[in-house]
């Protein structure tokens, strides 16, 4: 008998929000597939018995093709793109180096898999009409946000605001080339949330954030999802409720991959 439960893959997934959204879509009755990296701790994610756990560097393309190469074959509901990096890059202190890791890790990497994983999400398709995408953005990558009034949110912290403005970019080229395909792609701001990314200084619990991301996606539509009727600076306005209805301040307080 075919399986009836729907299937979640989620990048990043070892602590923080990933794990968060782990322990919600197993809760949720969901078939969860897990990724991490080869070097990651994967106790906290074990503990919640995972469908399938999976090897994946988001940098690294080479594991990103091994990583599909093992899902052949196996429907994917909803991706998650939630892996990524953060660190500080002040105008003084930025490297080439630390301006393309978080290009690589933020943008690529999110790029990547739902390419090398488009085979699953059209077998899910297939058996239930659509499929979802959700990249984890932040409210950070808004241009129209970065003013003196939200400086502190944004100043010194180059790499991470700019890989977030291109996920945007890329989410929303990837809804022109996706739709037709019955596969929807949405960014959702996750809020300022209490992780080790941030120094654990944010007031919204990983748990809630999580929730509140769900939400977002059992209520996409390819219907109803305005995002190319509108410029990306409203990305935002559909997913408010992400950030409990305050402007996050997100702050990379140290360097901190959640994969």
């Amino acid at each position: 008998m075919a399986d009836t439960k729907k299937t979640v893959l989620i990048t990043g997934s070892t602590r923080g929000i990933g794990l968060a959204l782990v322990e919600h879509y197993t809760k949720a009755g969901w078939n969860v597939i897990a990724t991490a990296r080869a070097t990651s701790n994967t106790d906290k994610l074990m503990a919640f018995s995972p469908f399938k756990t999976v090897k994946l560097d988001t940098s690294d393309e080479s594991s990103v093709l091994e990583a599909a190469r093992d899902l052949n074959g196996v429907p994917i509901d909803l991706l998650i793109n939630n892996a990524g990096v953060a660190q500080p890059t002040t105008f003084a202190t930025a490297t080439k180096e630390s301006l393309m890791q978080h290009i690589e890790v933020n943008v690529t990497g999110p790029f990547l898999v739902t390419r090398a994983l488009l085979p699953n999400l059209e077998l899910a398709v297939k058996a239930r009409g659509d499929a979802v995408v959700l990249q984890v953005s932040s409210v950070v990558g808004s241009i129209s946000l970065n003013t003196e009034e939200n400086a502190h949110m944004v100043r010194g912290h180059y790499g991470y605001v700019v890989s977030k403005a291109a996920l945007n970019m890329v989410t929303r080229s990837l809804v022109l080339d996706l739709r037709e395909r019955n596969i929807i792609v949405v960014a959702a701001n996750p809020g300022f949330v209490d992780t080790e990314m941030n120094g654990h200084q944010g007031h919204i619990k990983p748990g809630d954030s999580a929730a509140s991301m769900a939400k977002i996606v059992s209520e996409a539509s390819l219907k109803d999802w305005q995002i190319l009727r509108r410029g990306p600076h409203h990305v935002y306005d559909r997913i408010a409720v992400v950030s409990a209805g305050e402007a996050p301040h997100q702050t990379p307080t140290s360097v901190t991959r959640h994969e």
